[in-house]
């Protein structure tokens, strides 16, 4: 039998972290099917489980003027509903899966699952989102780019949960997201980007690129975002197949 947990306050699941260093399960769709052995077996938990489901400090959305606190355990669901979410992201949710799993789906979860396919991923790494991950003895903010360090591996200490995801407030002149897979949703994606620029006097004064599933991490395209910063559209357009030569190489 699998020992479990369920606190109902940040404070003591962190205890419980602590003492046991409990597996965090939070909506489990990424976590069960990581862990499944077989039909009618129960998934192989090594250690025990703590639910992160009566946490109420680890859901809500807040908003400020620069930045988005999204809780670790908010479903895909509710984001979908908020009014101050990106439409990138929205577009992004909606095609990762059925509405039964984006309910108990949560971005905490899909972030630690740490897969390179992951949707959300390649967004919130242009967004360049920070994670605030705490301890019972302290607490600390890591770049999501340092925080994920390969496939299903992350920098998060036995004793750590991550509370909470931080999106700073862009509003980019221009987006685009595209995912490929078999089927537009409920597929593992085989390449995805997503790229996001503002303009500034016909020029493009900021530019994030990013793509999945086509390394062990997410992959930020930042010499291409470099020598494309300045130009005119029609410019990058000219420049650009010699770019990907480049980053192919």
């Amino acid at each position: 039998m699998v020992e479990t947990y369920r606190p109902a306050s940040l404070s003591e699941l962190l205890s419980i972290r602590a003492e046991t260093g409990a597996i965090p399960f939070a909506g489990g769709t990424d976590l069960m099917v990581r862990l499944r052995r077989g039909a009618g077996i129960l998934p192989a938990f090594e250690r025990p489980v703590v639910f992160l489901d009566l946490c109420e400090q680890l859901k809500g959305i807040e908003t400020s003027d620069t930045d988005l606190l999204i809780g670790a355990a908010a479903s895909m669901s509710e984001l979908l509903d908020h009014p101050a979410v990106h439409p990138a992201l929205k577009r992004i949710l909606r095609e990762i899966a059925a509405p039964a799993l984006r309910n108990a789906a949560t971005l905490g979860g899909n972030i630690c699952n740490a897969s390179p396919a992951a949707d959300t991923l390649p967004f919130l790494y242009a967004f360049d989102a920070m994670l605030e991950l705490a301890s019972v003895e302290s607490s600390r903010s890591v770049a999501i780019a340092d925080f994920i360090s390969g496939p299903g591996s992350t920098i998060l200490n036995a004793d750590e949960v991550l509370t909470g995801i931080r999106v700073p407030r862009w509003n980019p002149d221009i987006w685009y997201f595209r995912k490929v897979g078999t089927r537009k949703a409920n597929a593992l994606t085989k390449i995805s980007f997503a790229g996001f620029a503002d303009k500034r006097d016909g020029r493009i004064s900021r530019l994030t690129l990013t793509l999945g599933s086509v390394f062990a991490t997410i992959v930020r395209l930042h010499s291409i975002e470099e020598s494309c910063n300045g130009l005119y559209p029609v410019e990058i357009n000219r420049i650009l197949p010699s770019l990907l030569d480049e980053f192919r190489g």
